[in-house]
């Protein structure tokens, strides 16, 4: 895996990288400050319109450059299969958010955001850095520790947990959060 191809693709995933991540981490914080009413949900709305597009450019820069990284290392072993549910996983829940930074925009300065957008909000940013951190530690532990790893040894029912556990808590959120009106 140490080849001119390897490293180019490495490096491209690497930008990818740092302009997906790196704009999450920038919208996830200011989206922190507005919690703590240090900043106002207008300026947090202009602050994710301006990083969702590094997001999704990013995001594919890493998908684009992470296939021939995939066909160089020749197997795809069982952590493999986790990191690409993750990766998955952060393309549907940025759809996700893009819906809901559709509906947020829509507030008026000073107007009640309803509860069950907070929810919706809240769990479309826990998801997106469970998935990031996780698609990231993988990464590194595939790079830096043992390039092949056959663990867990049911890779699809971890996935499927992750899942299913993630959809429990959206159920349980829609009810309690729609209770609410």
């Amino acid at each position: 895996m140490n080849t001119v191809p390897f490293f180019i693709s490495l490096f491209f995933h690497i930008v990818g990288l740092i302009l997906a991540f790196g704009s999450v981490i920038v919208t996830d914080l200011f989206g922190l400050l507005w919690i703590f009413s240090r900043i106002r949900f207008p300026h947090l709305v202009s602050i994710s319109n301006e990083t969702k597009n590094f997001i999704w450019i990013g995001w594919v820069i890493m998908i684009m450059s992470g296939i021939p990284l995939i066909y160089l290392k020749g197997e795809i072993d069982n952590l493999m299969i986790i990191k690409l549910f993750f990766v998955a996983l952060i393309g549907i829940n940025g759809v996700f958010l893009h819906k809901i930074h559709e509906k947020i925009q829509n507030y008026k300065k000073g107007e009640h955001v309803p509860n069950i957008t907070m929810f919706h909000l809240v769990l479309g940013l826990f998801v997106s850095q469970l998935a990031w951190w996780c698609a990231l530690a993988i990464g590194f532990v595939h790079r830096h520790i043992q390039s092949v790893i056959n663990w867990p040894p049911f890779p699809f029912l971890v996935c499927i947990s992750i899942a299913v556990g993630l959809i429990i808590i959206w159920k349980v959120g829609e009810r309690i959060f729609n209770e609410e009106k």
